[in-house]
């Protein structure tokens, strides 16, 4: 199995089912960080794959998705499983995350070649077998993004179903991530007064 990583910056929309979101994994016709290009044909249109955990953890899936193509990019049409922890909370984390998110694809290669493209000696990732998809810490990918993310319904004042658009409010995911950062914050600062107050020790 090999992987591949991208950049995917965030944009919200408000039509679909509750957890859905589209997300581009992948540019073709370029030369990614890897040294690889993909070609135009080399994802199969509307195969199956799973959402997988973050960084591609070993645990439980948290939605599942079908591959599509064009010209120039591939993307996943997923669904969150919003009816499990694991699922809510990607889901909260990829809409919270916005355009700092990326996302990463594992694969089998069936078939490539060797050649040039623009002047550089390159692998052509010429046919693949994605088998999941998955948001990821840090990437290195060439203009891709998610394109929507369907909003959680909340009911209105009279019971109908409304829908609630992210406007940066705050969640237990997003608390949780802040109170994260400040406690490495602050163990850092503490670090560095132990190592201003130290001194070291004069040889005999």
């Amino acid at each position: 199995m090999k992987r591949k990583i991208f950049r995917a910056p965030f944009t919200l929309k408000a039509d679909g089912d509750e957890g859905t979101f589209t997300a581009v994994f992948a540019t073709l016709n370029v030369k990614d960080h890897d040294g690889d290009v993909t070609p135009v044909g080399a994802f199969d249109e509307g195969q199956e794959v799973i959402i997988e955990p973050w960084n591609h953890g070993w645990n439980l899936p948290v939605g599942k998705g079908v591959i599509h193509a064009d010209q120039e990019k591939a993307w996943v049409e997923g669904t969150f499983f919003l009816d499990t922890v694991g699922g809510k909370d990607h889901y909260q984390v990829v809409k919270n995350m916005g355009g700092l998110q990326e996302w990463s694809y594992t694969f089998d290669v069936l078939k490539s070649s060797e050649g040039i493209h623009e002047g550089d000696r390159v692998r052509f990732l010429e046919k693949m077998d994605v088998v999941g998809v998955s948001p990821v810490t840090r990437g290195a990918g060439i203009e891709t993004r998610t394109m929507m993310i369907k909003s959680e319904k909340t009911h209105g004042e009279n019971g109908d179903d409304d829908v609630r658009e992210d406007e940066g409010e705050e969640t237990p995911v997003k608390r949780r991530i802040e109170a994260l950062l400040i406690e490495v914050e602050t163990e850092t600062i503490e670090i560095e007064s132990q190592l201003e107050t130290h001194i070291p020790l004069q040889e005999a």
